[in-house]
C-alpha cells in the first residue's frame, strides 16, 4: 500500500485498512440510496403503470449466404449496404417473417482465397472489410461479426463457393421473435 495514503488519512499505517473499509461502506451506501425505489400513492381507482413489453429473440440455426463479389465490393459501402438490406428482406419474406420478427444476429464474413494463398490471407482481408460491412447497413450496426478465409463454405449443408481473393460472402444467422421455430438444427 502506498505510504502517502496512510499519512493523508491521519497517521498510522495500521489505521489505513480501517479507512479503506469505511470508504467502501460509504460508497455502497451511496449506491444503495441511488437505487432505492420510490413509490407514490395514486388516487383511488387509478391503474398501476403498464410494464414495458420486452421482445425475446432466439437465434435461428438456418443460415443463408449473401455473396459479395469483387465488382460489388469495389462499388463501395452504399452498394454493399443495398445488397445486404435486399438479401435480408428477401430471406425474411421467404421464411414468412415480418420485419419486426427477424433481424441479423450473427454475421461471418468469409474472405475468398486464391490457389496460391492460405485461409489466413482471406481472413485478414475479411477483417479489413468488416468495418465497411458493419457501417454499410443499419441492420448490422449492433450485430456480432466474425471473419474467416476460405475458397468455399458450407451453408445449410450445401458447399458454396466464395471465390478467389477480393470476393467475399456473408454467412448470416437471423434472430427471431415470435412463435416456436420449427428448424432442424442437427445438421
Amino acid at each position: 500500500m502506498p505510504r502517502g495514503f496512510a499519512r493523508r488519512r491521519g497517521g498510522e499505517d495500521g489505521g489505513a485498512a480501517g479507512w479503506i473499509y469505511a470508504d467502501l461502506f460509504l460508497a455502497l451506501m451511496i449506491v444503495g440510496l441511488g437505487s432505492a425505489v420510490v413509490t407514490t400513492a395514486g388516487a383511488e381507482g387509478t391503474k398501476p403503470p403498464v410494464e414495458p413489453l420486452v421482445s425475446t429473440f432466439r437465434l435461428s440455426c438456418e443460415e443463408f449466404l449473401i455473396p459479395l463479389p469483387y465488382r460489388l465490393v469495389n462499388r463501395g459501402k452504399v452498394a454493399i449496404g443495398q445488397t445486404i438490406d435486399a438479401a435480408v428482406a428477401q430471406e425474411l419474406a421467404k421464411r414468412g417473417w415480418e420485419t419486426d420478427q427477424g433481424k441479423p444476429g450473427l454475421v461471418i464474413v468469409a474472405g475468398g482465397v486464391s490457389s496460391n494463398e492460405t485461409a489466413g490471407d482471406g481472413d485478414r482481408r475479411a477483417q479489413r472489410l468488416s468495418p465497411t460491412i458493419r457501417n454499410s447497413s443499419e441492420l448490422l450496426k449492433s450485430v456480432e461479426i466474425r471473419t474467416i478465409g476460405a475458397p468455399a463454405v458450407g451453408v445449410n449443408g450445401v458447399r458454396t463457393s466464395i471465390g478467389s481473393a477480393g470476393n467475399y460472402g456473408l454467412i448470416v444467422y437471423l434472430v427471431y421473435s415470435g412463435g416456436e421455430l420449427l428448424e432442424n438444427c442437427a445438421q
